[in-house]
């Protein structure tokens, strides 16, 4: 019965078991190593991979999320190398992915677990291990909810900042994290991983963050510890220490084992704490250790999980040397990754850079060296850049100590190659153990140009100051900017003592011949050396010595490569070590012309591919490049590059053939050449280069073919330019060359290819391809190629390319056909043609001859004759005495010499004499002719002199003086006046402006052509100009009249009307009216007349009155005629009041009115000569009524300054005060008086009219005003 139970229990908990897992409840101690199937990693870029079903991730359309790792991309960058549990399996990890269309940024990503019961727990915790490597990584954080809620809760929370130290690649070490729920202990819970990254500087594709082996348990009693890390080392010791999540211990262990041998095997040491001190180890040693805590009697943790750690090196005893061919030396894989230094060393680093072992997984021939310097196929160190937009520090590689007890007069020396176009500086320090560093020796930018240049060896004494301390050595690379061009590299580090012979510096291969090399070297100090060589390959040395810095090995193999090695002989027994010079390879012999290569050995010409990406070709062939550009072997069976190259080769479809391959497109060489071996061309009378090519690519720019002659230039013979075939199947064209100008010379053929400059990927189409490369006898004889130099008037030289003894040429100007024109034989390629025509163009025909029985076809050449020379006077002009001259002709090519003197005579002569009768300057005409006609004219002046005499004359008016010397004698007189106020001028006559009157002395300087002068001086007296006038003041007729200015003299007055007068004034009267001419004339004291005039006039006030009368009235208007009745009156203005007007000279006048009314006001204006005006108004409702005068009387007249006026009758009415012009200068009104007082004291002295006026009658007076 009881058995039953137990069964029925038993299916019961697995029942119930079966339906947790079924809903996915899990129960404590529970963990997940993400290895199992459920857990399957992408498989490409935009695969998420799958996950169990009973965990979840969040934001399946963000391109961030939870993946089962390793993704299917590597990124060297971001997350860990491996899995925690084995380092091969799986883990989780979130990842960017990219679910297009549907993808969304999202800086966060989720996973969680199943449920968890903690049922049974009472201290619950989670342990998992984390790795957090990449630049874009913000936080992990660690969620719980309970079973049944929505709300998450942190309980744990790892900054990618507190991390930066401790992953620092994809290799770090993963770390343990223990996290407590205690606060869930009895409840059913969910963990939620919550990966955080930041997507500022783009998508994050670099902020992977994995967790593995999790697992939540109860906390032990005593929990084992996590995360040991190295807390220091020495050469024997180290401190270990670790992660712990007990309160308290009693007790620490820590076993350690070499690594390679079991750990559980291997040492246990007490260590009094955390961290704990091991001792007894092995220096340069990597071990393997764990740790373990006591807790209490009884109560041990289980063992950490172990790590590794090196011991530091011990000191190095000199002598020391570092050749990096080490195992632990080690390339990096790719381009970023940064290799693996020897242990002993140290580095200071960044992840973009650091010092690395070379060569290179990828390399540029753009930077760093081609080989090492040891063997030329090993290692060496070099600094790498991998990232050039990151501000990093500079990369430090330091040495082992060396003890230098042993040595006395150390040495440091090492070999160094910077060949980069950016290259930054190389600095060297060292430094005493307990001091500081010391810089030795620093570098300046690229110390080679290329690549393939030799290594540079550097040797630094340290002295005797350095002897028996312990020191290390620090090479420090510092970047000018920051460029992936930049890798500087040293090899072959020694520290020793300074050799008593030093050893030689700076080899070179010289020269390199068929048979012999000539070397040379830089002494070390002694005059004898000592130098060794042998195949390579082989291994017996032959020797040789020299007691000069240079040697040449005579005996050698042709197209053999050579090593060799030289040193110093320093006395008997006494030698330096070797130094080893670059390898060389002896030319081929030479080759003997017919000559041809079709390119069809393979072996030969190897094709470009793996492993030999450069091809290969014959060995008597050399070319400039193997790496970017270059020429290789080609066959029908290799695959060009897409739209480049031909599809077979020219002799057989099936053959061989050499073309051009572009490896880097990107690269700055956009040439490259091939060339022949050495051809003796002297069995052959005339030489041809014949040659079949193929240039099918957009990318090709030309070739170019060269001949160079031995001990001379080469000479370019043809160029093809551009692509000369459309696709791969075209055929091939042939070019033929003559080389009749090297006929018997040896020779080396070069092909020069070249692509375009445009660079980028397309450059790659530029494959120019050669065949059958053949010289032999020319199969037909070539006209030959004509020149003309050292044309002139009548001569030329014509040259033309020979081998011929004598040739044939022909010349006749080109209205003669050939057959007709002069025929002469010539030898050497070259005749002289003379006694030809000026500005003619000939035809010259040459015919040569390859053979005796072989001649070329005529060629023609046409020149023209130069027009006749110019020819350029040249001469002298001597003069003999005070008339006579000698003339003499020094012009070139003159043949006719004509002299004309300037005085009316000539002579035709070389050389002449001539005398001068009179005085003066003459040009004498040169007049030079040549043969052909040319002439040319030039011109001498000559001054003959005699006695010089001056004539001089002014005219004044007022200050303004013109002076003349007209009529003074003398040869090319020059005149300078002196005026006497200062003021100077020059000229036969000039005029001067004086700044006031006065007397001056005005002095006059002649200087003739002889450099002989005159003066003379006379005096002036000038009065300054005036301007006169005269003002008028008019009493009636009478008038006062007064000049001005005041100053002059004889004032003379024509008053105009017969009569005249004198004095500064005068008055006079005239007896009637009119205008009159008032003409003054008056008398400066320098006896200058001026006159000026005016006009003045006389007249009567005019007065009168108007009357009128109305004619008709109609549909037309009003019709009214005006009579005017006045005296001294001679012109009648009148305005109608209806804003018409009508200015005429007679009294009389009609006006019609188009509206029918008497409200008009008509004015009448009475004007006489003197422009006197009286103004009469009337209305024409005033028609039948009679104008009464009004009487009155003015006093006193003149009057001064009050006018009294006395009526007869008491008025009212207007008093008006008009000027003689008309202008109303004073008024008043009148209301019923009879004397009326007018102020008048302001008005100027004049004539005035006083108008009074009443409603029914206008007054006029006259009245003078003093």
């Amino acid at each position: 019965m009881k058995n039953t139970f137990r069964f029925i229990l038993t299916l019961a908990v697995m029942h119930l078991t079966v339906s947790l897992q079924a809903q996915c409840f899990q129960t404590t101690p529970w963990s997940e190593n993400f290895d199992g199937s459920g857990w399957q990693s992408s498989s490409s870029w935009n695969d998420d991979g799958s996950i169990p079903t009973c965990w979840a991730r969040a934001n399946p359309n963000g391109n961030y999320l939870w993946m089962a790792g390793p993704p299917s991309f590597v990124n060297q960058n971001t997350g860990p190398s491996g899995d925690h549990t084995t380092g091969s399996g799986s883990y989780a990890v979130s990842d960017t992915w990219f679910n297009f269309p549907n993808s969304v940024n999202t800086d966060v990503t989720h996973l969680v677990t199943p449920k968890l019961i903690l049922a049974n727990d009472t201290a619950p915790r989670a342990v998992f291990y984390y790795h957090m490597y990449g630049a874009q990584i913000t936080s992990l954080q660690v969620w719980a909810r309970k079973f049944g809620t929505t709300t998450w809760a942190i309980v744990d929370n790892i900054t990618a900042s507190s991390l930066s130290s401790q992953f620092t690649s994809n290799n770090s070490p993963w770390l343990k994290r223990v996290t407590s729920l205690t606060a869930y202990a009895g409840d059913t819970i969910q963990l939620r991983f919550s990966a955080k990254r930041s997507t500022t500087l783009g998508i994050g594709t670099t902020s992977r963050i994995a967790i593995d082996d999790l697992i939540v348990e109860e906390t032990p009693s005593c929990d084992q510890p996590y995360n040991l890390s190295l807390n220091g080392v020495t050469p024997f010791t180290a401190s270990i220490a670790w992660q712990s999540a007990n309160t308290s211990a009693v007790g620490y262990q820590v076993q350690f084992a070499p690594t390679g041998s079991i750990l559980a095997n291997g040492t246990i040491s007490s260590v009094t704490g955390n961290p704990g001190l091991i001792s007894g180890l092995t220096s340069n040693t990597v071990y393997q250790a764990r740790s373990r805590e006591i807790c209490a009697v009884g109560d041990t943790s289980s063992w950490s999980m172990p790590f590794t750690f090196r011991t530091n090196c011990s000191y190095f005893t000199a002598p020391f040397t570092e050749d990096f061919e080490a195992s632990t030396w080690a390339p990096g894989t790719n381009f970023n990754d940064q290799g693996d230094i020897d242990p002993c060393w140290g580095e200071i680093k960044s992840t973009t850079r650091f010092w690395n072992v070379g060569p290179p997984s990828f390399n540029w021939t753009q930077t760093g060296p081609s080989k090492d310097h040891t063997t030329g196929s090993g290692q060496y160190a070099f600094h790498q850049v991998t990232n050039t937009f990151s501000t990093s520090v500079d990369p430090k590689l330091v040495s082992p100590w060396i003890d230098l007890d042993t040595l006395t007069d150390p040495q440091v020396s090492f070999w160094y190659h910077g060949h980069g176009s950016n290259m930054g500086d190389l600095k060297v320090y060292v430094q005493k153990l307990g001091s500081t560093w010391t810089a030795l020796w620093d570098t300046s930018g690229a110390t080679q140009t290329s690549s393939t240049d030799a290594w540079k060896e550097k040797i630094i004494a340290l002295g005797s100051s350095y002897e028996t301390d312990t020191i290390r050595l620090r090479f420090d690379y510092e970047l000018s900017t920051v460029n992936i061009l930049t890798r500087f590299a040293i090899d072959d580090i020694k520290v020793d003592r300074k050799p008593t012979c030093p050893k030689p510096t700076i080899t070179n291969v010289v020269n390199v011949g068929i048979n012999v090399v000539q070397l040379s070297w830089t002494g070390g100090g002694a005059s004898d050396f000592q130098i060794r060589y042998r195949e390579v390959g082989t291994s017996n040395w032959s020797w040789i010595s020299s007691n000069a810095s240079n040697k040449g090995i005579p005996g050698l193999t042709a197209q053999t490569t050579y090593e060799w090695e030289v040193r110093d002989s320093c006395g008997t027994g006494k030698v330096s070590e070797f130094v080893r010079g670059e390898q060389f390879t002896t030319k081929c012999s030479m080759k003997v012309a017919p000559y041809l290569m079709d390119f069809s050995n393979s072996s030969d010409w190897s094709l470009p591919q793996f492993p030999n990406q450069s091809g290969g070709i014959e060995a008597c062939w050399t070319r400039t490049d193997t790496v970017d550009y270059f020429w290789t072997g080609g066959s029908s069976s290799f695959n060009h590059y897409p739209q480049t190259g031909p599809n077979g080769d020219k002799t057989t479809g099936t053959g061989g053939y050499a073309f051009t391959r572009s490896v880097n497109p990107w690269t700055t060489p956009n040439n490259t050449s091939l060339v022949t071996p050495i051809i003796d061309m002297s069995a052959l009378q005339s030489p041809e280069l014949t040659f079949w090519y193929h240039m099918y690519g957009q990318d090709i720019n030309k070739l170019e073919v060269y001949v160079k002659p031995t001990n001379s230039s080469a000479v370019k013979v043809t160029t093809i330019n551009g692509e000369q075939q459309a696709s791969s199947t075209i055929a091939w064209k042939r070019r033929k060359v003559s080389l009749l100008q090297f006929q018997g010379d040896t020779v080396a053929i070069t092909f020069k290819a070249y692509k375009t400059n445009g660079g980028g990927f397309i450059a790659y189409r530029s494959a120019i391809a050669i065949d059958d490369v053949k010289i032999a006898e020319v199969s037909a004889c070539p006209a030959p190629s004509v020149l003309s130099s050292n044309i002139t008037y009548n001569s030329a030289t014509i040259t033309w390319n020979t081998k011929a003894v004598t040739s044939a040429l022909e010349f006749a100007d080109t209205s003669v056909t050939q057959g007709n024109g002069t025929v002469v034989s010539a030898s050497g390629g070259t005749y002289d043609i003379t006694g030809l025509q000026p500005n003619t163009t000939y035809n010259v025909w040459v015919q040569d001859s390859c053979t005796a029985t072989l001649t070329s076809p005529w060629t023609l050449h046409t020149f023209t004759t130069l027009p006749c020379p110019a020819v350029s006077a040249q001469g002298t002009v001597t003069l003999t005495s005070n008339a006579s001259i000698d003339a003499y002709n020094t012009t070139a090519d003159a043949d006719s010499v004509i002299w004309v003197w300037g005085d009316g005579t000539q002579v035709v002569d070389s050389s002449a004499q001539h005398t001068y009768a009179t005085s003066g300057v003459f040009d004498i005409l040169q007049i030079v002719v040549n043969g052909c006609g040319s002439r040319d004219t030039l011109i001498h002046s000559v001054s003959i002199c005699g006695p010089v005499t001056l004539s001089t004359g002014f005219n004044a008016a007022a200050t303004t003086v013109d002076f003349d010397a007209t009529g003074s004698l003398g040869a090319a007189l020059t005149y300078t006046w002196s005026f006497g106020d200062g003021a100077t001028s020059t000229g036969l006559t000039t005029t001067h402006t004086y700044g006031s009157s006065g007397d001056y002395t005005v002095t006059l300087l002649a200087v003739d052509a002889c450099g002989d002068s005159t003066t003379t001086s006379f005096d002036i007296t000038l009065c300054s100009a005036v301007v006169l006038g005269f003002n008028s003041v008019a009493n009636g007729n009478t008038f006062d009249f007064t000049a001005n200015p005041s100053n002059l003299t004889n004032y003379f007055w024509d008053f105009g009307d017969g009569t005249n007068g004198t004095g500064l004034s005068a008055t006079h009267t005239y007896s009637g009216n009119g205008t009159f001419t008032v003409t003054l004339t008056a008398e400066d004291s320098c006896g200058t007349m001026y006159t000026f005039s005016d006009d003045v006039a006389t007249c009567d006030i005019p007065a009168g009155d108007f009357s009128f009368n109305i004619v008709s009235t109609s549909a037309n208007g009003m019709v009214v005629d005006f009579q005017a009745n006045a005296t001294g009156a001679t012109e009648f203005h009148w305005f109608w009041g209806d804003g018409n007007f009508d200015k005429g000279n007679t009294p009389n006048a009609q006006h019609t009115y188009g509206v029918i009314t008497l409200n008009y006001l008509v004015r009448l204006l009475l004007i006489n000569d003197c422009g006197d005006t009286t103004e009469v108004r009337h209305r024409l409702t005033e028609v039948g009524v009679r104008e009464q005068d009004l009487q009155a009387r003015l006093y006193p007249i003149p009057v001064s300054d009050e006018l009294t006026i006395a009526l007869q009758r008491p008025m009212s009415g207007t008093v008006t005060v008009l000027s003689s012009v008309g202008q109303i200068v004073a008024a008043r009104e009148v209301h019923g008086e009879r004397t009326i007082r007018m102020q008048l004291e302001t008005l100027p002295a004049a004539n005035y009219i006083v108008a009074i006026r009443t409603e029914d009658s206008y007054s006029y007076y006259r009245i003078v005003k003093i």
